[in-house]
């Protein structure tokens, strides 16, 4: 067996632990890319979590409907639809759509194979440096409503210093969503901007009070304090992160292109 596919003492460790763990009503598979194992296999997990009255929704996060959406048979769709008892469980597919240039006819045709099946298509994006131009996310909000997915996630990556060079100013999740999204229907933006805090989970971006400006350093850098969202609950340390400089994000929109006067109102967001 190649080392990257799960064994299966590796896989019923972890569904025994499901199994244990009653308060535990929502079930994520991902990997790697779980689509990627057999059917026979997803058939094995599948029955296994639907011997478990305590989970009543199940997610497959994938990318295979953008990478390989011949892998979307008409078989694996029924095969994981079946799997849905309307009022007791549910079953949906979360996949990382990153530009309307990969919605493409193949992935519509997978998309629709499993919408037949009742079964619903969310996407998270990840917003870094190349999907952050003006109007990019909205090109890809609509391609995706036009393909039969709904978006979910917008989210700031999960690395920070190791993704630099990836990375995009706070302000300009801001920015977009409060210039660009908003331009279209509700319908259509539907996904919810994320910062994820390591070890702490996903702050909501809107939820101004788990985030304050802290200082500026002499970089350029904001530097914020990001209060995770079980604070009221639970003693946990809130993060310091320094952000990416403003300027020298626009001067790499610069450099692909782009018109840095259409970004000037970022430097208000914060």
């Amino acid at each position: 067996m190649p080392e990257g596919m799960v064994s299966k003492e590796a896989l019923d460790k972890a569904l025994d632990w499901f199994s244990k763990h009653t308060s535990m009503r929502d079930v994520l598979i991902t990997g790697g890319d779980p689509l990627a194992l057999d059917d026979e296999k997803i058939k094995y997990i599948m029955d296994r979590l639907c011997q478990m009255e305590h989970v009543v929704n199940i997610r497959w996060g994938t990318r295979t409907p953008v990478t390989v959406p011949m892998r979307i048979t008409d078989k694996l769709a029924k095969l994981i639809g079946s799997y849905i008892e309307p009022g007791k469980r549910n079953v949906c597919i979360v996949t990382h759509i990153e530009s309307s240039s990969e919605v493409t006819p193949e992935l519509a045709e997978a998309v629709m194979k499993f919408r037949k099946q009742g079964i619903y298509v969310y996407n998270q994006l990840v917003y870094t440096l190349e999907t952050s131009r003006r109007f990019q996310n909205v090109a890809a909000r609509i391609a995706m409503k036009k393909a039969g997915v709904d978006p979910y996630y917008t989210f700031y990556p999960k690395g920070k210093e190791e993704h630099k060079d990836y990375l995009v100013p706070v302000a300009r999740l801001w920015q977009e969503r409060k210039e660009e999204a908003r331009l279209i229907p509700g319908i259509f933006r539907t996904d919810e901007p994320v910062f994820n805090v390591p070890r702490l989970g996903k702050n909501h971006v809107r939820a101004w009070q788990d985030r304050e400006l802290i200082a500026l350093n002499k970089e350029g850098r904001r530097i914020y304090l990001w209060h995770p969202w079980e604070k009221g609950i639970a003693l946990v340390e809130p993060y310091v992160y320094k952000d990416r400089p403003i300027y020298k994000y626009l001067q790499e929109l610069a450099k692909r292109g782009e018109d840095i006067e259409e970004y000037k109102s970022i430097w208000y967001y914060y």
